[in-house]
This record gives C-alpha cells, structure tokens and sequence, in this order.
C-alpha cells in the first residue's frame, strides 16, 4: 500500500524519482524500492517525504480505492497538440486523489453512489442538425431544464450522476473523461480555465457521452450538442430575432452573461442556426478579435466561476453536524478553510 501511495503522490507533485530522492536526500533507486514495496523509509526519512510531496503522512497508508484508465483521451485547446506524458500522469493521478476524497465523504455519510441509466439517450446520429438539436433537448427535458439558460452546469451534471472534477494543469488541458464501471462516468476539467471555457468544455464531453456518431464526425458532433444545450434554439431565436446582420458590443455580452457561452461560441450557434450569414459571423469575430470587448480582467473573471458543489456540502454537512472534524475537512477538501457555526465559532 505505501509504495503506491507514494508513487501517486509524486505523480500528482510532478516529481521523477530522481528529483524526488534529491529532495528527501536519498538515491534515486531507493525511492523506486519504496514504489516498489522492497524497502520502507524510517521514520524521519518518512517525515521528509509528507513534507516535501505536501500530504499528511496518513495519506500514505490511506487504501487506493480508484483506479482509472491509464490511457483516456485528453482534449486540448488544439487538438493537433499531445500533452507530455508526465503532464497525462499528473492529471490522472490528481483525478484519483480527488475521488478518493469524494467517496471517502459519501462513505462517511452513509450515501449510495446511484448511477443514472441513460440508455434511452444514447442516440445514432444520422441527421447532424436535427438529431443533435433533439438529443439535447431530451437531456434538458430529463434534467427538467425546460428552455432557461443552465445556471451552475458543473452542479447540474453532478446532481444527474456525473462526477466533475477540477485539476490544475497546463494551459492548452481542456478536458478529459474516464468511463468507470462501479461510479460512473468522470469528467474532468482544468481548473481556473475562463467560465466559459470550463461550460463548453463540460458541455462538449457530455456531448461524446451522449452521441452515438454514426457517420459524423465526433468533435463536430459533441460541439453542436455543447451549443445546443447551453443555447436552446427556441430561446437563443427569441433573443435574437430569426435573422440579424449586426449586433452591439453590448447585447453580445448580454447574451454571454446569459447563456454562460464565449462571444466566439455564441457567434458560431448563431450561425448554425441560420441567425447570422457567414460574412456577419466573421465581422463580429474580427471585431471582437481587434476590440477586444470580451475580455475579462483577472478580478472580473474570478467572479465569472463556477465549481462542483456536491463534495464541498457534504464535508461542510459533516463538519457541522460532528460527524467528522474540522480538521479531518480541511484534509478531504484539500484547502485551508474556516467552517464557521452560526453562534460565531470557528473551527
């Protein structure tokens, strides 16, 4: 058990064994019969490893009870890059951190892990407009989303049995997801990405989840089902108008504000759906390009965030009912965080 512990551990610091044994002072081959279960640490050599892998020496003898494919497929911002092998690593292995912590607190709270049955939603697509626009309709309709623009998306595929985690990783990540067989389908998004970008991202793994290709092609299937979501047709039509040749600066982020959607991705829908022409599209993207009205200050673009709430309720749950400590919390959430009774106390 250790020396698994240990190898996801520095997985997850990005560490090689090598730069690891540097920091605990100790050889690189020693660190791999750690890994290895050959050998074990002393106790001080123990105390410099927790401290330089940044875990609680507890997190070491903690049972690995996730394990997830070794070779998903990561989603970039340019799909004809490859992220380093050592960056795919460190990705998995926070994503197993992450849900070992979730079904830690849904042991503790005695919670079953109900995984939805979707079969009737996996749909072959044959006509690429009208299938897909229908297929997203029926999951909003299942979701009971009726046509209103998706508030907190992370929130919402939680609460319809997805597992959404957030990792920090390297700028082009998008997304990746990891089908599991016992807790359902993962999906994972970079953390601190713009709104925007972690909603379409979202959207579009739904989208591979979803669709059923047949004869289209995959990325141009989940994105359509991504903009067909967010931006049902009937509502986005009834914003808009049924055909435009111009908009304002201020009613295009009018309509991002509300769909949760980029200047660039709403531009595109509209398109789609014969809204705008080509010609119009590509003048408002250029002006946008030039103008630069979309882009947020960092300030602005903290307050434009959302995040998966389920894991952080229960743990506050926990807390406030005694079931688990304060400190025991702040290790499943993996933050420095106060939790504040209503009578002023703060643990």
């Amino acid at each position: 058990m250790f020396g698994e512990r240990l190898k996801q551990a520095r997985k997850l610091s990005g560490l090689t064994q090598e730069e690891l044994g540097e920091l605990v002072s100790v050889e690189k081959m020693t660190i791999s019969k750690y890994e290895a279960g050959k050998i074990s640490p002393s106790s001080s050599t123990l105390i410099s490893l927790s401290r330089a892998l940044h875990v609680d020496i507890d997190y070491f003898f903690r049972e690995t009870s996730v394990v997830l494919a070794s070779t998903p497929q990561f989603r970039l911002a340019n799909p004809k890059e490859k992220l380093p092998k050592k960056e795919e690593k460190q990705i998995i292995a926070r994503t197993q951190e992450l849900l070992e912590k979730y079904l830690e607190i849904m042991s503790i709270m005695d919670i079953p892990d109900e995984m939805v049955d979707y079969s009737d939603l996996k749909w072959d697509v044959k006509d690429f407009h009208e299938d897909i626009e229908a297929l997203a309709f029926e999951v909003r309709k299942k979701w009971n989303l009726g046509l209103d623009p998706i508030d907190n998306l992370m929130s919402t595929a939680e609460d319809n049995g997805f597992k959404i985690m957030l990792v920090d990783g390297p700028d082009n990540f998008e997304a990746v997801t990891f089908p599991h067989e016992s807790i359902g389908t993962v999906i994972v998004l970079r953390k601190n990405a713009p709104k925007e970008r972690q909603r379409f991202s979202l959207a579009h793994e739904l989208g591979h989840y979803f669709v059923n290709r047949g004869w289209c092609d995959a990325e141009m299937a989940a994105n359509r089902f991504a903009a067909a979501l967010l931006a049902p047709m009937q509502m986005l039509v009834k914003d808009t108008g049924v055909h435009r040749t111009d908009f304002t600066k201020e009613e295009l982020l009018l309509l991002r504000e509300k769909y949760g959607m980029s200047v660039f991705a709403l531009l595109v829908r509209m398109e789609s759906l014969k809204i705008i022409d080509e010609k119009t599209k590509k003048k408002l993207m250029k002006a946008d390009k030039e103008k630069r009205w979309s882009v947020r200050s960092n300030g602005e673009a903290y307050l434009h965030t959302e995040e998966p709430k389920r894991v952080e309720l229960l743990v506050r749950r926990a807390v406030s009912e005694g079931i688990i400590s304060a400190s025991k919390g702040r290790e499943l959430l993996g933050e420095k965080i106060s939790f504040t009774s209503l009578s002023g106390e703060v643990a």
